[in-house]
């Protein structure tokens, strides 16, 4: 039985090396296996966590392991399958709730008193996230064995850090994309693509013939978002999925201008009122100096807009800073109006599967 929790962990966190939106969690604390009269939090536990942060309800998958204090039995082995939910909040914390059902192993059983089971439980604790994606958690679970005699529930509190799966693998090559040709100011910019509809960054465009509430050119009987800014590109769903933040720093600084934070608690108010989706933050520059130094610059400066962001009370699981450099221009570096248009941070969005 022991060889078999090994394999499932070893092979979800296989599976985790592929997806950088999961985090690695390591935590320790005490465990309560006598609650009758008021729990006795006596038995050493330390357990490790994968979890996948691409869903509204995270998967999580726990191996627990508990040194028991009782002549009894003499270590729990426990693994389990969870659901997570997080409550997103205007403050760095962060409380969740969870749930789940797994196998407890007993080593030196008791027969009729102290043995294997399955068992449910359900639990809940806080989070703090930093802006590099490590999170530190207290939580509380309560267990309850199924088909057991003597051994009808446990409790724990436990105290651990999590890694997101991202530290520890390379970060994919960016993907050239060509210059587009500079265009005049246009009064209303609407061009369909399949399954993509661009919206210009400065007003909506023409109201449609069919009823169009927020104007993104999607009628509102298709359109599951009907309240979009107009300073978003949407998807053929009516969906917000990318805009450009108008956000301010001083010169070779990664400092937001002082002006510029009503802009990020309006976008951070946003998120908060638009639970569905994860959040790709991209910071650009120009190709003024070299570009080593852009990167650099390009990658503090979005890591300070997602600080920001996470402050508001965004939740660290729903976003993701990245720098591109000077490598995705979208005007040209020979003139002072190209180059600060390619001086930009700008907010992809996207949604967990099955969403639409």
């Amino acid at each position: 039985m022991n060889k078999i929790y090994l394999y499932v962990f070893m092979l979800t966190t296989y599976l985790a090396a592929n997806s950088t939106e999961a985090d690695i969690g390591i935590n320790v604390g005490m465990t309560s296996t006598i609650n009758e009269e008021s729990p006795k939090f006596e038995n050493r536990t330390v357990g490790a966590t994968l979890q996948y942060n691409n869903y509204l309800i995270m998967p999580r998958f726990d191996l627990e392991y508990v040194n028991i204090a009782d002549t009894q039995a003499k270590s729990l082995l426990k693994g389990s399958v969870n659901g997570v939910y997080e409550f997103e909040n205007s403050t760095v914390l962060t409380p969740y709730i969870l749930g789940g059902i797994g196998y407890e192993n007993v080593q030196g059983a008791t027969e009729g008193y102290f043995e294997s089971h399955p068992f449910v439980h359900g639990g809940g604790g806080i989070l703090y996230a930093t802006p590099t994606g490590i999170k530190g958690k207290v939580e509380g679970k309560m267990l309850q064995i199924l088909g057991g005699d003597n051994e009808n529930n446990e409790a724990s509190v436990t105290a651990g850090i999590t890694l997101p799966v991202a530290m520890f693998t390379p970060a994919p090559e960016p993907i050239p994309i060509p210059i587009p040709i500079p265009m005049p100011k246009p009064q209303v910019q609407h061009i369909i693509q399949p399954q993509i509809v661009y919206v210009d960054q400065n007003t909506c465009p023409v109201k449609i013939s069919e009823p169009d509430k927020d104007r993104d050119g999607i009628a509102d009987n298709f359109d599951q978002c009907p309240d979009t800014p107009c300073d978003f590109t949407v998807d053929g769903y009516g969906c917000p999925i990318k805009t450009t933040l108008k956000i301010h720093f001083a010169t070779n600084s990664a400092t937001i201008d002082g002006s510029s934070h009503i802009k990020v608690s309006k976008f951070a108010n946003f998120l908060l009122a638009n639970k569905g989706s994860f959040v790709q933050i991209l910071g650009h520059t120009d190709n003024i100096g070299s570009a080593s130094k852009n990167l650099s610059l390009s990658e503090r400066r979005a890591l300070s807009v997602v600080k920001a962001l996470i402050a508001e009370g965004v939740s660290s699981a729903r976003i993701h800073g990245e720098g591109r450099g000077e490598s995705m221009p979208i005007a040209s570096n020979k003139t002072v109006d190209g180059r600060a248009m390619n001086r930009r941070i700008e907010a992809v969005l996207s949604y967990p599967e099955g969403r639409k």
